[in-house]
C-alpha cells in the first residue's frame, strides 16, 4: 500500500503546483496572487458621483446640439496618461446616428481621473462625426494636442459592450501592433484586473484594427493605446446595487493598474 501512495502523493501535488503557476492562451501567467491584502479604495460617494454623470450624459440621446455647442470635454490631468470615451454619447457615423456605449464610460474615465490624475477626453452631447471611426474631425485634433503636451506614456479607449458578450473586459491591440513593444501594459493591466477578481477577459475581439480607431490613431502618434471594451454589466452603476458593485470593482482594477505602473522604471 505504501508504495502506491507515494507515487499518487507526488501526482497529486505536481497537478496543484501546475494549476497554482499555468499559462494562458495568451501567454500571461495565472499564478495565484499571494501578495498581501490591500486596503479598498474606492468609497461610496465615488460611486455616486460616476451614477450623477452616467444619468446625466445618457439623458442627452437625442438632444439637438446648438450651432457652435461643444460635443466633448477635456480634462486635464497630472499624470502622463490619457484616458478617452469617444462613444459616452452617440456618435454619427454615414450619416446616421449609431447607438452609444453609454454614459458609464465616461463615468469611469473620470472616476480613474479621480483617483489617478490622468487626463480625460469624452464626448458630452451628440456630435457630428464619430471619434473611433474617422480621423477628421475636432475630438482627434483636440486628442492629438493632448498628446503633443502631455506626452503620454499610453492611452486607455473605454468602450462598452452588449451584456449578452461572454467576457468581462475584451482588449483590443490591433493583435499587438498599437502596444508599440510595450506588452508590459497589456500583462500589467489583465494581471490587475484578476486580483480583483475580473478574471473573464478576451483579446482582440474588437481589435480597433478596422477603420481609424482611437488606438490606432494613438499608436500613429507614437503612443502606445489599448481599446478596453467593457461588458454593460460593469458600466452601469445606476442600474442597482450589483452593478455598482462591479462598477466599483472595474475602477479599483484599473486604477491599481495606472498608479503601479507609474511607479515602474522607465526604460
Amino acid at each position: 500500500m505504501k508504495s502506491l501512495l507515494a507515487p499518487l502523493l507526488a501526482l497529486a501535488l505536481a497537478g496543484c503546483s501546475s494549476q497554482t503557476s499555468s499559462t494562458g492562451v495568451d501567454g500571461l501567467s495565472t499564478t495565484a496572487d499571494r501578495q498581501p491584502l490591500r486596503k479598498a479604495i474606492v468609497a461610496p460617494s465615488l460611486v455616486y458621483r460616476a451614477i450623477e454623470v452616467e444619468k446625466t450624459l445618457d439623458a442627452r440621446e437625442g438632444v439637438t446640439l446648438e450651432t457652435g455647442d461643444d460635443w466633448f470635454k477635456v480634462v486635464p490631468g497630472s499624470i502622463p496618461v490619457i484616458i478617452s470615451a469617444p462613444h459616452a454619447t452617440r456618435p454619427l457615423r454615414n450619416g446616421k446616428r449609431r447607438f452609444s456605449d453609454g454614459g458609464g464610460t465616461a463615468a469611469l474615465a473620470l472616476a480613474l481621473a479621480e483617483l489617478t490624475g490622468a487626463h480625460v477626453i469624452y464626448t458630452t452631447g451628440e456630435g457630428p462625426s464619430d471619434p473611433n471611426y474617422y480621423d477628421d474631425n475636432a475630438f482627434k485634433r483636440e486628442l492629438a494636442g493632448l498628446v503633443d503636451s502631455v506626452q503620454p506614456r499610453y492611452v486607455l479607449d473605454i468602450h462598452g459592450s452588449h451584456a449578452y458578450r461572454p467576457y468581462d473586459v475584451d482588449l483590443g491591440t490591433m493583435h499587438g501592433e498599437s502596444l508599440l513593444g510595450q506588452d508590459h501594459l497589456q500583462r500589467a493591466l489583465v494581471a490587475s484586473l484578476r486580483r480583483e477578481g475580473i478574471l473573464n477577459i478576451s483579446s482582440n475581439y474588437f481589435a480597433a484594427a478596422k477603420n481609424r480607431t482611437i488606438a490606432k490613431f494613438a499608436a500613429g502618434l507614437g503612443v502606445p493605446a489599448v481599446q478596453v471594451e467593457v461588458n454593460s454589466t460593469y458600466l452601469s452603476p445606476s442600474q442597482g446595487q450589483l452593478e455598482a458593485q462591479r462598477f466599483s470593482q472595474l475602477v479599483q482594477a484599473m486604477a491599481r493598474f495606472i498608479n503601479g505602473d507609474r511607479q515602474r522604471p522607465q526604460g
